[in-house]
C-alpha cells in the first residue's frame, strides 16, 4: 500500500478493573424493565447517533503518530469496505478523535503559519518520518513541510464520510498558549473562536476527547487507539 510507512504495529491491550464485592451493588448501572443498561443520552452527543452509516468506527488519536495512524486507518477502512464488501462510504460512520497532543493537528495552515506556538512545533512527517516544522501536513496548503495528497488529509476524509471529535479542553489550552497567560476572558474566547473556525468540515467540539471516546462506546462504535 502506498502509505504503508504510516503504520507501525499497534498493540491494543485491555485492562480489567475489579470492584470489591461489597461495592458491587452500589456500582451497578441502572437497568430498564427489559434488563438492559439504562444509559443516559445527552443532546451534545446526539450527532454520534445521527451519522447514517451502519458500521461504526471511532479512531482515538492523542499525538502526531496517532493522528497519522487514524488518517491511515480511516482511509484503509473505507477502501477495504469497498473492495472487500462492495459497500459505499455512506455505509460507514467513521469518527476520528483528535485530543491531547493531536488536537493542534485539527487546525488549518493559516493558524499554523500565524502563531509562533504552532510555527515552531516539530513533529514527524507521516510519510518520511523525518522531523518537520512550519506547517500542518494533515491539512492542505502547507507552506512548510510538504502536505500529503489532498484526498489523504482531514479535508479529503471530511468530503467522504469522516467526522471529527475534537477536544474542547485541549483547544482552550492551546488558545491560552497562543493568547498568553495574561489574556482576559474576551481575548481568550476570541482565540478559541478563531481556532474553531479553522477546524475541518464535520468537526464536533466535545467537552473533552476522552469523554467523546467513552460516549462513542455507548453509541455502539468500535473504539480503537490509533
Amino acid at each position: 500500500m502506498k502509505r504503508r510507512s504510516f503504520f507501525s504495529a499497534a498493540a491494543l491491550t485491555t485492562a480489567g478493573l475489579s470492584v470489591p464485592s461489597h461495592a458491587s451493588s452500589q456500582a451497578a448501572a441502572p437497568r430498564s424493565a427489559d434488563g438492559k443498561r439504562d444509559i443516559p443520552r445527552y443532546p451534545q452527543d446526539a450527532w454520534l447517533d445521527q451519522l447514517p452509516g451502519k458500521h461504526r468506527l471511532f479512531l482515538d488519536a492523542t499525538d502526531d503518530v496517532g493522528a497519522a495512524g487514524a488518517l491511515g486507518y480511516a482511509w484503509n477502512f473505507l477502501r477495504t469496505s469497498t473492495t472487500g464488501y462492495q459497500l459505499k462510504d455512506e455505509d460507514q460512520a467513521v469518527v476520528i478523535c483528535l485530543r491531547h497532543g493531536a488536537t493542534e493537528f485539527a487546525f488549518s495552515n493559516d493558524i499554523w503559519s500565524k502563531y509562533d506556538v504552532l510555527r515552531r512545533k516539530k513533529y514527524k512527517h507521516p510519510e518520511t518520518e523525518k522531523q518537520v516544522q512550519g506547517g500542518n501536513v494533515f491539512r492542505p496548503g502547507s507552506a512548510g513541510p510538504k502536505s500529503m495528497d489532498d484526498g489523504f488529509t482531514w479535508d479529503g476524509m471530511a468530503r467522504r464520510v469522516v467526522h471529527f471529535a475534537i477536544c474542547n479542553s485541549a483547544t482552550r489550552g492551546l488558545a491560552r498558549k497562543i493568547a498568553g497567560e495574561k489574556a482576559d476572558t474576551t481575548a481568550m474566547q476570541k482565540m478559541v473562536d478563531e481556532l474553531m473556525a479553522n477546524a475541518p468540515a464535520n468537526a464536533h467540539f466535545m467537552a473533552s476527547g476522552i469523554l467523546a471516546a467513552q460516549r462513542a462506546g455507548e453509541y455502539g462504535y468500535t473504539v480503537i487507539k490509533a
